[in-house]
């Protein structure tokens, strides 16, 4: 276990945004996370745990607390009777690492998740997805430590909560670390990797039906890349956290109300996708463009990528302060253009811990108004 006193976190997320943390403890073992958490207890002080920071927004003061990065990343892969795979992962393993594995073995289950930078822990906390597919699909089982007696325990599907983007894992007072995760794997399927790209309107990825699963997840790469989504320290494009916000989920008649505006104002469908509760999940990018923010849009020091508007990047020193005010003015403008709210998907460190990013509301979005003036065809 190694310990460090007030280190700079922004070198340790992919946005390069954050303070220092008062201590800073790199785990290599479970028994030494179990050792630091002890030594948080101890001392009285708040914890949070950092995978890759692929996902984290950290304030500009950075923790008044411990931060311990989870550096244990052993996998084992064990075949199945019934002709699947179970593998354990570490939560310190980069979980791209593990997909481009099973692609390897030809296995289905994670190959649309190619590209997503990210720790094995944090990307079931965060209930990855991407291209129809999610992490919750083929998760069995986890390994947790309870922060109260640090104790051991298993996690199961039922104990997770399972929702577009979320866990019961992903709040602030989650009593629950992980130190691993079980997925099964299943052989891959050409036609139902097809079918489930064409079900959730990504039809284009599946044009040339895939061989094996290391087709696809070149397919899955080049799209990444194609909107600048798997990082790369030369291309401040990249140094965000992927999406910003969710994709919203609204109702059938929300959903009607802002086709039938988009057809008389763009002579054309809005992109939207139905979900398996009858309801209808808009793009968020969409809603974005829509409300006048273009690809590269820049705020200060901050900007949306070139190559995708749901980005929100670290264009140039860009403060923590600089990103929540623009993801602030982002929320407010397609409120009041839309009566959408969006929410960001990104979690944000406080010097006291894990916090709603402040200001994006309707309630401020009507109290405060927009530079933009709302558009009749949306409302």
């Amino acid at each position: 276990m190694k310990i460090y006193d007030n280190e700079p976190l922004a070198p340790h997320t992919t946005m390069a945004i954050g303070g220092k943390a008062k201590k800073y403890v790199e785990a290599e073992s479970v028994q030494d996370l179990i050792d630091a958490l002890a030594l948080a207890h101890g001392e009285s002080m708040p914890i949070f745990i950092l995978g890759a920071g692929s996902n984290t927004l950290i304030h500009d003061n950075g923790f008044e607390g411990y931060v311990i990065h989870p550096a244990f990343k052993q996998v084992e892969w064990t075949p199945q009777t019934d002709g699947t795979m179970l593998v354990r992962i570490d939560a310190g393993a980069n979980f791209d690492d593990v997909v481009a594995e099973s692609c390897q073995r030809n296995l289905g289950g994670i190959e649309s998740l190619s590209g997503i930078p990210g720790s094995a822990g944090g990307s079931l906390v965060q209930n990855i997805g991407a291209y129809g597919q999610e992490i919750s699909e083929c998760f069995v089982s986890a390994q947790a430590v309870h922060l109260d007696d640090l104790s051991m325990i298993e996690l199961h599907p039922h104990n997770m909560a399972f929702a577009y983007r979320q866990t019961a894992l992903k709040v602030a007072d989650n009593p629950f670390i992980v130190t691993s995760i079980t997925l099964r794997l299943s052989p891959f399927d050409a036609d139902a990797a097809a079918s489930r790209c064409e079900k959730h309107g990504f039809k284009r990825m599946a044009l040339t039906k895939p061989k094996t699963a290391s087709d696809f997840r070149k397919i899955v790469l080049e799209t990444r890349k194609s909107k600048a989504m798997c990082y790369d320290k030369n291309d401040y494009n990249t140094h965000g956290v992927g999406s910003f916000f969710v994709n919203p989920i609204v109702s059938g008649v929300d959903a009607q109300r802002l086709n039938a505006a988009s057809i008389i104002k763009n002579h054309k469908p809005m992109p939207s996708f139905p979900t398996e509760d009858g309801k209808t999940k808009l793009s968020a990018a969409w809603l974005i463009e829509q409300a006048g923010y273009n690809k590269g849009y820049c705020f200060k020091g901050a900007s949306l990528s070139e190559y995708h508007c749901l980005a929100i990047v670290n264009r140039q020193n860009a403060t923590c302060e600089e990103i929540i005010d623009f993801a602030k003015d982002i929320a407010k403008r397609v409120y009041l253009q839309f009566r959408i709210q969006l929410h960001p998907e990104v979690v944000y460190l406080t010097p006291q811990g894990i916090e709603p990013i402040p200001g994006i509301s309707p309630e401020e979005a009507e109290v405060t108004g927009a530079p933009l003036r709302p558009n009749p065809l949306f409302l």
